[in-house]
């Protein structure tokens, strides 16, 4: 008894200082950027979303640091800002049309399964595609807040000013005279400003192979 006693002791000592096991091994890794939904930089990307009110948010695997790790809880904004290749860009907004935005996913999927520096992590959307399809004709479905994308409506897409000037080759699908408010804030910023009150990663894929 006085054995038994003593594990759950140590059992109860461990989950209260948060020394599990799984908790100090999992790590989210930023590998996947370039060709799939991946947690921490969708979450990055909603940041850019809920802080300028968008309708979508976006961002291409480039700018992100494939090869950093972030904890899968218990994360800092520093952990989250080092996984990006370019902190100091300012986020923007671009005014698109519905069409335009999916082009710009159709351009996002041009090389899949393959990785793409152009590959777009997004938030506010989900995009489903068949990947089996002819590149310029895989999306399936795209829906926003709940409802299917309208080719002809204009809709907020928060970016950063390399993103929204073209970076990546996406200057063949909008201009910059499309960039409709700047907010003369950093994603660095943006992203400690979310994490005030957002704790956890995004788990929802945005992206849905059919």
């Amino acid at each position: 008894m006085k054995l038994i006693g003593l594990i759950l002791g140590w059992v109860g000592l461990a989950l209260a200082l948060g020394w599990s096991q799984q908790g100090l091994s999992q790590l989210e890794t930023l590998g996947s950027v370039g060709e799939r939904s991946n947690p921490v930089a969708q979450t990055i990307v909603e940041a850019m979303r809920s802080a300028t009110g968008a309708d979508i948010a976006l961002l291409g695997a480039a700018f992100f640091n494939e090869s950093a790790t972030v904890p899968s809880s218990g994360f800092t904004a520093d952990d989250l800002i080092k996984t990006l290749a370019h902190p100091d860009d300012e986020v923007v907004v671009l005014s698109l049309r519905g069409e335009q935005i999916l082009q710009a996913l159709e351009r996002a999927l041009e090389l899949y399964p393959q990785k793409n520096n152009a590959f777009l992590q997004i938030a506010g959307v989900e995009v489903r595609f068949n990947a089996k399809a002819e590149s310029g004709n895989r999306i399936v479905s795209v829906t926003i807040a709940g409802a299917k994308l309208e080719a002809d409506r204009v809709y907020k897409v928060a970016t950063t000013a390399p993103m929204a000037r073209g970076a990546l080759g996406y200057f063949r699908v909008w201009s910059r005279d499309q960039i409709t408010q700047n907010t003369g804030r950093t994603l660095a910023d943006t992203v400690r400003d979310y994490l005030k009150w957002q704790r956890s990663l995004l788990n929802q894929p945005a992206w849905v192979v059919l």
